[in-house]
């Protein structure tokens, strides 16, 4: 395969959703992407987009947020990008999609630096922004709003803890990768009574010290809200996006299968307080909940990543990693999506004020119908909401995990790849096995 000599090209992790949405976004405006993955799956291989994919192997001995992710050998990977990237004249982008690919680029940037083009986040910073513990005592000194807490320890009382805390309550890992959390789904246990909480430390007494109790800030999946924004190499706030989320999968904790872009300055200045308190940089993605008895919004967590639905950023006018992609290269802005004087102040840092930054259209909706569908059935006792509404969700939206009408082909085969596992799950129940 020739690889092309003038143009930096793009390095994306993951050939699901989020790297789809990365993909599509950047890829619309001629910029080559090729993708990493330990194994051809996904429909995002099937891109007009994608011109090739790196295939590294999977490790399984790496600790991972969830069974089913891919991690590999940091020094095996690091290896083998250094590898691919020498075939290019021009340093690839590095754009993460998973927090273990997050880690490694964190841990790694010694020695990538030189080679690739990433906003590098600081092993410490990487650490603080992770740790749920550290980052809730971060927002406290920071003046940022978080749900009452405690961090564990292996030395507590947690009979004790248990009865003076508020429920209902979430019990969650302090870190994303700790192994042995016994709600593999979510990663988080929904407490309802001093009791519940009790009853969990008692049968998994290793938690204490691994986990932390946070209040569960009340209001259902339609008060949780999304601050995306990039921080240039200046320094300055270059884009943001705000977003509502509309429905999770799964239901309460999971990631967002309907949502839409909402203008929400109270949201986006809680955002930029914490990005700028911690003195971050590049894409980073912030997610709150408000609280109607006191109209606050209350932190949650952040990802040193852009969020799952990410191609909702270009379909409403801020195409937040093509601008990343601008800013890492020094090009010139010529995209109908940043051609404006305001915007190339705003990517230059040369002036500053809301008006420099490129406006989202409001009321942008994305939808991932495969997961959106799988909400539908897992509500369906608790919510009145009919297939009449779901369609019309589907149909009013303007962005979508996997169609887009000038690359159609990851939609096809999504299709294919969501008909052939809910095939697999009808013969598991009717106790066919596979050969």
């Amino acid at each position: 395969m020739a690889f092309p000599r003038d143009i930096s090209p793009v390095f994306v992790e993951g050939l699901d959703v989020s790297a789809y949405g990365i993909t599509r976004s950047v890829g619309r405006h001629g910029v080559p992407v090729y993708a990493l993955n330990d194994r051809l799956r996904d429909a995002l291989r099937f891109s007009r987009y994608c011109r090739d994919c790196f295939i590294f192997p999977d490790d399984p001995s790496q600790p991972r947020a969830y069974a089913g992710d891919s991690v590999a050998n940091e020094d095996v990977l690091c290896r083998l990008i250094l590898e691919w990237g020498a075939r290019f004249e021009q340093k690839p982008v590095l754009f993460a999609t998973s927090d273990w690919y997050a880690r490694f680029l964190s841990n790694q940037q010694q020695k990538l630096a030189q080679k690739f083009l990433f906003h590098w986040v600081a092993p410490e910073l990487f650490t603080t922004i992770t740790d749920k513990g550290t980052m809730v005592r971060f927002c406290e000194r920071a003046g940022v709003k978080v749900p009452r807490t405690h961090i564990t320890r292996p030395e507590d009382d947690m009979a004790q803890v248990a009865r003076d805390f508020v429920y209902p309550c979430l019990v969650k890992p302090v870190h994303r990768y700790t192994a042995g959390f016994p709600v593999e789904s979510a990663k988080v246990l929904v407490a309802h009574t001093a009791q519940e909480a009790q009853t969990f430390f008692a049968k998994y007494p290793q938690m204490k010290g691994a986990t932390l109790m946070q209040e569960l800030i009340e209001g259902g999946d339609n008060q949780v809200f999304q601050y995306t924004a990039l921080v240039n190499s200046k320094g300055a706030i270059a884009a943001c996006s705000t977003v509502r989320k509309l429905r999770q999968y799964p239901a309460g904790y999971g990631s967002m299968c309907y949502g839409q872009t909402e203008p929400n300055p109270a949201l986006a200045a809680e955002g930029e307080k914490l990005i700028r308190a911690l003195g971050y940089q590049g894409l980073g993605s912030l997610e709150f909940k408000y609280r109607q008895k006191d109209g606050g919004y209350y932190f949650i967590e952040m990802n040193t990543r852009l969020p799952w639905y990410n191609g909702i950023f270009a379909d409403a006018g801020v195409n937040l990693p093509y601008l990343a992609y601008l800013d890492l290269t020094n090009k010139d802005l010529t995209s109908k999506d940043a051609t404006s004087r305001d915007l190339t102040s705003s990517l230059t840092g040369q002036t500053a004020g809301a008006s420099a930054l490129p406006q989202q259209r409001q009321m942008t909706s994305w939808v991932s119908y495969h997961n959106y569908g799988s909400w539908l059935r897992e509500t369906k006792s608790r919510w009145s909401l009919t297939r009449i509404v779901f369609l019309f969700h589907v149909a009013r939206a303007r962005s979508y995990a996997w169609w887009n009408w000038t690359d159609p082909k990851p939609f096809v085969a999504s299709s294919v790849l969501a008909a052939r596992r809910m095939a697999g799950r009808v013969l598991r129940g009717m106790g066919v096995r596979r050969g």
